[in-house]
């Protein structure tokens, strides 16, 4: 039998012997023989939560956060926006629509369209604005959330004309060279330069009248005019004055003299971005994953989000063909993981970057949400396994949870069982507030449903191994009100979108399922006889008396004895509630249960699965099997 499963003889008379199984908290493990199990592992752990060391509590439940659904069908991705000078606010997509739910979960109008509908949507910010990335379409920016214009602002699209202007100090026979760019005044972004026009002032014609033509992007407010006088050996072309842009027709801007001396010199960098798939603000540029060429990290100007220099771009090296399919910034490192490989960008300046393989590292990402930062570095989901990363060394932290015999089964049978969209869309989230890391998956092993593996950093802390629960909860993806929320109670809230409908949910509150019961299951360790044939008498359970109903099964050589209620009403003196001498000292809130087996209930191996079905906190804190060794069958 396994060293931690050991029988307990009640006396030295009795052949009846106790099976204690004192902790059920130590969470999942899938790879080992049900009989190698430590008591504190379970095989089937759903909705449970590991949150307090020695006793199994029902895992938080849901609610339904967004008022209606939009209708059939996987939203694309959400994200909380934190924005200086702007209360946060939420933004959605779906269907090709980009929605501002409110604080309320109001889904209200959509407020940006043309969106790819299959496409996964990105919305990166910084402190000033954020941006919409579809990987299909050209990218917009807002700074409210609800006003959208293009990422970017493309030079104008026609040259200035020149006319003779009298009068002026313009020097007569020299020639002079003009262009005009767009600005936005709002984030001072300006275009790159248009084409040139040139023109010679002569005899009394000393001064030049330019026309400028509006610029077709609304954002822009203002026309900056750029020159330089050819003949007098100027190589660049500098600022010499504004106008407003007149939003149609055109507008005349008048040259009297040579002052743009100390100018700044016209913008030849500030390309709008190639088509990006995601981005990440990062040492003062913005990084984004080109959608065409999928090994291509393209980078912007410093302090300058809205400018992508054509020839900006790094070209990661991975060996196996693989795309850069998530970023994540780590300190003055950026990771970037392809789905086998991760590569580092490390730049100890903003000015200065190198890229290095990461040599210790085990593995990539499934995609760009299947990782997350936390407090000893990154987590990420791959193919492989999930794996913290330390900024040197990876460590695999669901080694109990992947196995192979006899066939696939944890981590290993989502990857093999789900579609390859299925796992690039799968979400990582690192839920500070309650210290887990959980991940939605659609396959979740054993039950063939959707799903969520958590691991729980509180309890892997105190056991010093990796403790791994799960749910039954189908999220699609993660959005953390992780930021500055000005409301009390706001940070640290955990919300979703669904896998199958247009609609948001809070996670992690309340103790119900949007208000139907919540279904926890647990299959604990198998105890083996040691080759000896044992009667299964009885047991006791303790747990903390609450409403709901409690199921209890008994397999015996991987047969079923079918499932009995246990009566977990009742109420307990609750430690400190009653004078300690007049009244029973009644312990913390708990209470025990005995319980029998059938008659025909002998064999070599015995487990127990225990089911909760309730809307309320339950607590299970121990059970107990008592056994009887025989020396050979009965033939019940």
């Amino acid at each position: 039998m396994p060293s931690t499963l050991k029988a307990q003889r009640v006396s030295r008379q009795s052949d009846y012997f106790l099976v204690p199984v004192g902790d059920l908290s130590g969470g999942l493990d899938q790879r080992k023989a049900p009989t190698l199990l430590k008591s504190n592992r379970s095989r089937v752990l759903r909705n449970w939560s590991l949150r307090e060391p020695g006793a199994l509590v029902v895992f938080p439940g849901w609610e339904t956060f967004s008022t209606t659904s939009l209708g059939a069908g996987r939203p694309q991705g959400a994200q909380r926006i934190y924005l200086a000078n702007t209360t946060p606010f939420t933004l959605a997509a779906w269907n090709g629509g980009v929605y501002q739910p409110s604080d309320a979960g109001v889904w209200g109008a959509v407020v940006s369209t043309g969106w790819s509908t299959s496409n996964e949507i990105f919305f990166p910010y910084d402190r000033d604005l954020v941006a919409i990335l579809d990987g299909a379409t050209a990218a917009k920016k807002s700074v409210d959330g609800t006003t959208w214009t293009n990422f970017g602002i493309a030079a104008p699209s026609t040259a200035p004309t020149s006319a003779n202007l009298a009068g002026g100090s313009l020097v007569s026979g020299n020639e002079y060279e003009f262009s005009y760019t767009g600005r936005d005044d709002e984030l001072l972004h300006e275009s790159n330069e248009s084409a040139r026009v040139s023109h010679t002032p002569s005899g009394g014609n000393l001064s030049v009248r330019l026309t400028l033509t509006f610029h077709q992007d609304t954002q822009v407010d203002t026309l900056v005019v750029y020159g330089r006088d050819v003949t007098a050996g100027e190589l660049v072309r500098r600022r010499i004055g504004t106008v407003a842009d007149p939003g149609s027709g055109t507008v005349t801007f008048d040259v009297t003299s040579n002052s743009w001396g100390s100018g700044d010199e016209a913008p030849s960098d500030h390309d709008v971005p190639e088509l990006l798939s995601f981005a990440v603000p990062w040492k003062n540029r913005w990084w984004g994953r080109d959608a065409v060429v999928k090994n291509r990290v393209r980078f912007t100007q410093i302090f300058e989000p809205q400018s992508w220099p054509s020839d900006f771009f790094i070209d990661i090296p991975f060996e196996r063909g693989d795309d850069a399919v998530a970023f994540l910034p780590l300190g003055d490192t950026l990771l970037i993981f392809g789905q086998s490989k991760l590569f580092l960008i490390i730049g100890q300046t903003s000015l200065d970057f190198e890229v290095r393989p990461s040599g210790a590292s085990q593995a990539g990402a499934l995609g760009p949400r299947a990782v997350d930062g936390l407090e000893e570095g990154a987590m990420h989901a791959s193919a492989d396994g999930v794996f913290l990363f330390d900024g040197a060394t990876d460590r695999l932290l669901n080694f109990d949870q992947d196995g192979f015999a006899p066939q696939p089964v944890g981590w290993r049978k989502y990857i093999t069982a789900a579609s390859q969209a299925d796992l690039a869309r799968t979400a990582l989230v690192y839920h500070q507030a309650a210290k887990e890391v959980g991940i939605a998956v659609t396959n979740l092993y054993p039950f063939g449903t959707p799903g969520e593996w958590i691991l729980d950093l509180n309890r892997t802390r105190v056991g010093d191994v990796p403790a791994w629960t799960t749910t039954d909860r189908p999220v699609g993806g993660y959005i953390k009100w992780d930021g500055n929320e000005p409301v009390a109670g706001n940070r640290g809230r955990l919300f979703s979108w669904s896998q199958t409908i247009g609609s948001l949910c809070e996670e992690r509150t309340g103790t119900s399922a949007d208000g139907a019961d919540l279904v926890a299951t647990y299959t604990g360790p198998t105890f083996s006889m040691g080759g000896k044939i044992a009667r299964l008498i009885d047991g006791a359970m303790e747990f903390e008396p609450h409403g709901g109903t409690f199921g209890l099964e008994l397999t015996v050589d991987n047969q079923s004895f079918g499932s009995q209620n246990v009566d977990i009403s009742g109420a307990t003196s609750a430690y400190g509630t009653a004078v300690y001498g007049t009244a029973t000292y009644g312990g913390a809130n708990r209470k025990r249960t005995p319980f029998m087996f059938p008659l025909e209930a002998e064999g070599l191996t015995a487990s127990l699965t225990l089911t909760y079905t309730g809307q309320e906190p339950f607590r299970l804190f121990t059970y107990d099997l008592g056994i009887v060794p025989e020396p050979m069958g009965r033939g019940f």
